[in-house]
């Protein structure tokens, strides 16, 4: 059913639901897909910038410890794959919760793909890596500011925003 343009910036949205079932496996697999998804982009960079894999999880797991009181470098990883993906899941779940509430997220996804990975970018970029790290100053310059607001947006917003959708239409 297509309605005619009557001039108006409204666009019908139909309300998204969820089954209980369908939300927790929303929130487990979209975690999964964006979490692998943003880590595998991020560890292709760090090896293209001359950077083993394995610091990548480091720079994360140092966001809550400090990496010089653990000894075991596989409890550095875990700790660091643990915080990656407790964020992702964080991100979801936000997502999914908008979606419920807000009919219009889940009725267009295209545009909410772009603007909660804009949304995301920014808040890692221009307050958690400041806060986190606060002798590095945010990049100025075009690259520094597109490339890791493309990744949010092809990375993280556009595998949350499909499970999200496909999840409300099994339901």
């Amino acid at each position: 059913m297509t309605t005619a343009y009557n001039g108006s910036w409204y666009i019908p949205a139909k309300p998204t639901s969820y089954s209980a079932l369908g939300f927790i496996g929303a929130l487990i697999f979209g975690t999964l897909f964006a979490g692998i998804a943003d880590l595998g982009c991020q560890i292709a960079l760090a090896h293209l910038a001359g950077a083993p894999p394995e610091s990548v999880l480091r720079t994360i797991a140092s966001a809550v410890i400090n990496p010089a009181t653990i000894a075991d470098d596989k409890q550095l990883l875990i700790i660091g794959g643990g915080v990656h993906f407790g964020i992702i899941a964080v991100m979801m779940l936000v997502y999914l919760i908008a979606a419920a509430r807000i009919p219009l997220v889940n009725s267009m996804p295209e545009i909410s793909i772009f603007g909660y990975g804009l949304l995301l970018g920014f808040i890692m970029i221009w307050v958690v890596l400041p806060l986190r790290f606060p002798d590095r100053v945010p990049g100025t310059l075009p690259v520094d500011i597109i490339g890791p607001l493309l990744r949010h947006i092809c990375m993280v917003a556009a595998p949350i925003a499909m499970v999200a959708k496909r999840a409300a239409q099994r339901d």
